[in-house]
Order: structure tokens, then C-alpha cells, then sequence
């Protein structure tokens, strides 16, 4: 073989090795890549007190969760056995339960600066659309239908038009409550977003928010302010989750401590408020200041809490157990919210005749286990349900691109 024909091989074996590693070379970053961004999503650090309650977000949700079913359903079985100054403390914590709404609206306020990003504006609705509104509307028309509701009443209801017209209380107000800050949402973050200076505009909505409320405290229907009240903690809730996105903030002991001390101040308000009745201004007050100051501290103490205990060598099985079991509840929150007071009130109807002196024991357990694996039934009907959506969606897009 002559010289120039073996270079000429050469040169092609050259190119064919280059074709190769240049085809290897992005699937192989493609994948470094995938598991970067896994492990990043992983790593996070635990002096950033934002990453922390990103990292245990679903355990705080779950103990939130489990504080409003608390409020509603707990039957008192201590009664005067725990009395701490004048305050009893079973009675207090089932009293300012409803502050579980709260840390759920600044929880979302976290996810949604996250959910915004990923697809446009209508996929962004269609998500929250598709997350909430199908186990309310699936309690709903089983409500209907063993309450006997009439058509009409059942529309009004599922379709939030009782919430803003009856009664905020008509039916589930969370859920309608929360699709009118999803509504919202994507046009106050654009505005928020060209904001140079985030924590000043927060802090501005904030105050436009209580000149608002006074301004109109006269002519608001008043059990909608136990709607309105909230929508400060929401809003910090969006900064929270812009500067989980986009600062590296390193909280220091003081930032701790002042979280420490806004919660114990929001107890204390809340103390005042709910068994005092002391008022804060605002109308329906007993969720409004207290609720706020509770609401923004609490998720960040908790979180905090927790991962004390995981990084502690003694305590780390104790503390991943704790955010097993909160975060498992944590994942169908919504759910566990809609089945509850309905589910609840059945347990109560046949426990009436009961004349046992456990009677609240027996109610409280009954009520924990039908409310935990009906909301958990639920979310998994829910969950399903969607992936059959989705999967049927893809096969007619499919089948109308093959045809086109």
C-alpha cells in the first residue's frame, strides 16, 4: 500500500474518532449536567435560613396541615390538666390552629416565584388549575349529594361564586381564596420582578394593603377580611421565595433570634386577640396581625428546628423521622383540608349516642385515621387521574402530527 493511501485512511479514521467524541461529548455533559443540577438540588446551605425552609418546605406544609385538622376536629381531653398562667394550653393550640392557614399561603407564596418560571402564563394556571381545583371540586359533589344540595347551590359553591357573593364560609373558602391569588399572582410578580429593591416594594404592598383595609372596612363584607387579612403573609411569602431564587443570605444568631421573638410575639398577639379579645385594627383582627407575624416566623423556626436535629449525630434518626412523617402528610395537604370538617362532623354524628368516658379519645382517633387515609385516597384519585389526562393528551398529539 503506497504511502498516500495509508495517510489517506489515517486522516478518515482521524475524522471518524473526532464525529464520535463530538457526539459523546454532549451527551456526556447533557448527563454530568443532570446530575449536577440532582445533587445541587440536594446540597443546600443550612446557615442560608431561606435554603433551609426550601429544603423542609413539605414537613412544615404537613404540620400545618395537621394544625388546621386540630382546629377544626380536636375534642378537648385534658381539659384543665395543663394550665400554664392563665392560659389552657390544649385550648389555646386547637383556638389559633387556623394560623396553619397562614404558613400555607406564605408556603406558596414560596412555590409559586419557582412555578412561574417553568412554561408560559396558561400553563401556569392550567398547574394550579389541575393541583387544586379537582379535589374540591370531587368533595364538593359528593357533598352535594349526601347534603342534598340543590344544583344550583352546588354550582355556586364548587364554582366560588358563594365565597365572594354569600359567604366566605359557604364551602371550603381556602381553595377560593387561593385561586384568587393564583389569578393574581403572575401579574403582581411581573411588577414585583422590575422592582429594584425587592424588600422596599414588600414592604410598600404591605402598606397599601392596611390603608386599603381601613379605607374600606365599612363597605367589605366583614368574613371577607378573614380572607384579606392573609394576603400580607402571602406576599412575604413571595419575597421569601425571590430571595430563596436569588440570594445567597447567610442568617446570622440576631437573624434567628428576631425570628424567635416574632413568633413569640405573634403568640402572644394571637393570646390577646382570641381570648382577650383585643382588637388590632383591622376588622376580623384576631386573624390579622398575630396570623402574620406567626405565619412568616413559624415555617423558618420549625425548619430550622428540624434541621438541628438532622445534622445532629444523637438526634439524626429522630429528626429525619419527623420530617418523614410531616412531609407524607405534607404531600396531600389539600386534600386532607377538603375531607376533614365534612368527615368530621359524620364521626361526630355517630359517636352522639356515646357514653363512654373516652368518648374524645375515641372521636380524635377515629377522626385522625378517616380524615388520613380518606385526604390520602384522594390525592392518590387525583394524582392518577391527571396522569391519564396527560397520557391521553400526548397520544391525539402524537397521532395529529403523524397525520399532518
Amino acid at each position: 500500500m503506497s504511502k498516500k493511501k495509508k495517510k489517506q485512511q489515517t486522516n478518515v479514521k482521524e475524522k471518524a474518532v473526532v464525529k464520535t467524541a463530538e457526539k459523546a461529548v454532549p451527551a456526556a455533559s447533557e448527563k454530568l449536567a443532570k446530575t449536577a443540577e440532582k445533587n445541587s438540588s440536594r446540597a443546600y446551605n443550612h446557615k442560608n435560613g431561606f435554603e433551609v425552609l426550601s429544603k423542609y418546605r413539605g414537613a412544615v406544609m404537613g404540620f400545618a396541615a395537621l394544625w388546621i385538622l386540630f382546629f377544626h376536629e380536636w375534642q378537648y381531653i385534658f381539659h384543665d390538666k395543663f394550665i400554664i398562667g392563665d392560659v389552657n394550653v390544649e385550648a389555646y393550640i386547637k383556638r389559633i390552629g387556623f394560623c396553619g392557614v397562614d404558613i400555607f399561603l406564605f408556603l406558596s407564596g414560596i412555590g409559586l416565584t419557582f412555578a412561574i418560571g417553568k412554561g408560559g402564563l396558561l400553563s401556569f394556571y392550567y398547574r394550579r388549575l389541575k393541583r387544586v381545583f379537582l379535589p374540591f371540586f370531587i368533595v364538593g359533589a359528593i357533598r352535594a349529594v349526601t347534603e342534598k344540595w340543590t344544583p344550583d347551590s352546588f354550582w355556586k359553591n364548587v364554582l366560588c361564586i358563594n365565597f365572594y357573593k354569600v359567604s366566605m364560609y359557604s364551602f371550603l373558602w381556602f381553595v377560593p381564596a387561593i385561586l384568587t391569588l393564583y389569578l393574581l399572582f403572575p401579574f403582581y410578580y411581573k411588577i414585583f420582578e422590575k422592582s429594584s429593591n425587592k424588600l422596599a416594594f414588600t414592604g410598600a404592598m404591605f402598606v397599601l394593603w392596611m390603608g386599603l383595609s381601613l379605607w374600606f372596612r365599612a363597605d367589605l363584607r366583614q368574613d371577607l377580611y378573614g380572607f384579606t387579612n392573609r394576603i400580607p403573609v402571602f406576599i412575604f411569602g413571595v419575597y421569601a421565595g425571590w430571595a430563596t431564587k436569588n440570594n445567597n443570605v447567610e442568617f446570622t444568631k440576631t437573624s434567628w433570634f428576631v425570628l424567635i421573638v416574632t413568633l413569640v410575639t405573634g403568640l402572644y398577639f394571637g393570646y390577646l386577640a382570641n381570648f382577650l379579645g383585643v382588637g388590632f385594627t383591622f376588622p376580623v383582627s384576631n386573624c390579622s396581625i398575630p396570623n402574620l407575624l406567626i405565619g412568616f416566623s413559624f415555617p423558618f423556626v420549625m425548619a430550622k428546628g428540624f434541621d438541628v436535629l438532622c445534622r445532629f449525630k444523637y438526634t439524626k434518626w429522630f429528626g429525619n423521622g419527623l420530617v418523614k412523617i410531616f412531609g407524607f402528610f405534607g404531600l396531600f395537604s389539600l386534600e386532607l383540608y377538603c375531607v376533614q370538617e365534612w368527615l368530621g362532623g359524620k364521626v361526630m354524628q355517630d359517636l352522639a349516642n356515646v357514653t363512654s368516658e373516652n368518648k374524645a379519645h375515641i372521636a380524635n382517633f377515629r377522626i385522625f385515621i378517616v380524615s388520613a387515609v380518606a385526604g390520602f385516597l384522594l390525592y392518590i384519585v387525583v394524582k392518577y387521574f391527571w396522569k391519564l389526562v396527560d397520557w391521553c393528551a400526548e397520544r391525539v398529539i402524537k397521532a395529529i402530527k403523524k397525520t399532518a
